[in-house]
């Protein structure tokens, strides 16, 4: 169903919120029939629903309100205005593309997110799988569908008995590596990865060919994920299109314009003329080549500068921009805005490549907006990926970031060809994510925020946690391993967790 958007500014839409019923004079026409309607204040998201009863041609004097004095077109009869929860602009349709931003207004058709229930994960399981889980279970042992699927294809092979034989084999390799109970996981996790992390060395990935695209690797890297940096040293996203573009190059060269953020100065120098009080914009061809850039873009993004006018030189390539208001505060000031000046791109997107992999273009990217990229309509929002853990935790939901943080530290060691079991890369990556938010391995995450007075201060700060939980009367249960080793007693931890109670026997007494 199609709606009718439109841009407003605060202080008019409490005004019209307040004359409800009203007739609202409009300076755009609406074609056909559209009964709802949204409103924006920033453009980006939809905060008000608007019940329209009809839409009428504009006769002056008929309207009780209207947004410009002249050039009007259509007179809105609004029965209702309420407040909703924000709407993304992004799920609006217009001629088959998602919006990206409201200007002005818009007739658009909007495609929310559908959620469908998925089918039952046993009705995917094939029958020869299922009946080799039956066979394990007969035997007492659970196995994965995964190792089941691979077992229900290697049976066709094999007799009955060589078939038994295997999964024998199979469940006693299970047994072997199962966890004992009361087993100290999390210090066998630290030293599986830490030992190999002495032996990492401190490098960064180099883009051949690209000057500035770099992707730290390493220890430096490993660092970063188990501190939980809110911004990594190379933010970096690898954007997959979708099945139908990857192939076209075209498509892919439109892309990597529209998503690569290339301000003035990085196709063009600015200079200064004090005397004149004007700016002159003398565009570098190289550059512009290099980021796919050509004057026109450069005049679309001066245009929409305010309280400035601007005037091509005929006889050379130079743009003259000039302040409306003369003042050498207002030259400078507009010096400084027009170098970051953004002509096109997506912000924090500094540099895009594009290269071709297994007969598909894939585009590597210096800097990271998952949001804002997932919005391109030629992108496939499944495969697309970051490095910025933290933001796919914004934008994708905290249980992407605990896949995110596992398979970051896994490539991580990878690269430098360690191989840590991925039991314990899950339990790391479990322990930062568990509490709802990405928390970092430290003073300011796990370690800082345990509920043992003592094994806060065996971490850091040590004065300052036994001072606080003193003045406010904390009891520390010892329920841990750092806190019964400073009061000198066993750990809860192996035989340590188990309590023997010998009643002894009892003797009876003569008389019985």
């Amino acid at each position: 169903m199609k709606a009718l958007l439109w841009r407003e500014l605060k202080q008019r839409l409490n005004e019209l919120a307040s004359r409800i019923p009203v007739r609202y004079a409009v300076e755009f026409k609406v074609e056909g029939e559209v009964r709802e309607a949204y409103i924006s204040v920033d453009g980006k998201t939809l905060k008000w629903r608007v019940s329209i009863s009809s839409i009428e041609p504009y006769e002056s004097g008929k309207e009780d309100l209207a947004k410009r004095k002249n050039q009007l077109h259509s007179i809105l009869v609004i029965d209702r205005i309420e407040e909703i929860e924000p709407i993304s602009i992004s799920e609006f349709y217009q001629d088959g593309k998602s919006l990206r931003e409201l200007k002005g207004y818009a007739v658009a058709e909007r495609r929310p997110a559908t959620i469908e229930e998925k089918n039952e994960y046993e009705r995917a399981i094939s029958d020869g799988a299922r009946q080799v889980m039956e066979d394990f279970r007969q035997m007492g042992v659970e196995i994965q569908v995964s190792l089941a699927e691979q077992l229900a294809e290697r049976r066709k092979g094999l007799t009955e008995e060589q078939y038994r034989r295997v999964i024998r084999r199979v469940a006693a390799e299970l047994e072997k590596r199962y966890i004992d109970p009361h087993e100290a996981v999390g210090i066998i996790a630290a030293q599986s990865i830490g030992e190999p992390g002495t032996q990492m060395t401190m490098r960064t990935f180099h883009f051949a060919g690209v000057r500035e695209m770099n992707v730290t690797l390493g220890l430096p890297r490993l660092i970063e994920i188990v501190d939980a940096r809110r911004i990594p040293s190379t933010p970096s996203m690898t954007v997959y299109l979708k099945p139908e573009f990857e192939q076209n190059e075209e498509v892919v060269m439109s892309v990597v314009k529209s998503l690569e953020n290339t301000t003035l100065l990085d196709v063009a120098d600015i200079v200064t003329d004090v005397t004149e009080m004007t700016l002159y914009i003398r565009p570098d061809t190289d550059k512009m080549r290099e980021r796919i850039v050509d004057r026109q873009d450069i005049l679309s993004a001066l245009e929409k500068v305010k309280n400035v006018t601007v005037v091509e030189n005929p006889d050379t390539d130079e743009i003259i921009v000039k302040p409306q208001q003369e003042s050498f505060k207002r030259l400078y000031q507009l010096q400084e805005s027009l170098k970051e000046l953004t002509i096109k791109g997506i912000p924090k997107i500094r540099r895009a490549i594009a290269r071709k992999e297994s007969n598909r273009w894939v585009i590597y990217t210096q800097g990271s907006n998952l949001k804002e990229v997932l919005q391109i309509d030629e992108v496939d929002a499944t495969r697309t990926y970051t490095n910025d853990i933290i933001e796919i935790s914004e934008v994708l939901g905290i249980e992407a970031a605990r896949n995110a943080i596992f398979l970051e530290s896994q490539r991580t060691l990878q690269e430098q060809g360690l191989e840590v079991d991925i039991r314990h890369l899950m339990l790391v990556a479990d322990t930062m994510t568990f509490s709802g938010a990405v928390r970092a391995v430290g003073r300011q995450g796990i370690s800082g925020r345990k509920s043992s007075v003592l094994a806060r201060a065996a971490f850091e700060i040590t004065t300052k946690h036994l001072l606080r939980a003193g003045l406010l009367g904390e009891v520390d249960t010892l329920s841990g391993v750092a806190e019964n080793i400073i009061v000198g007693q066993p750990i809860t931890l192996g035989t340590g967790a188990v309590n023997l109670v010998y009643k002894g026997i009892r003797r009876k007494n003569k008389g019985e």
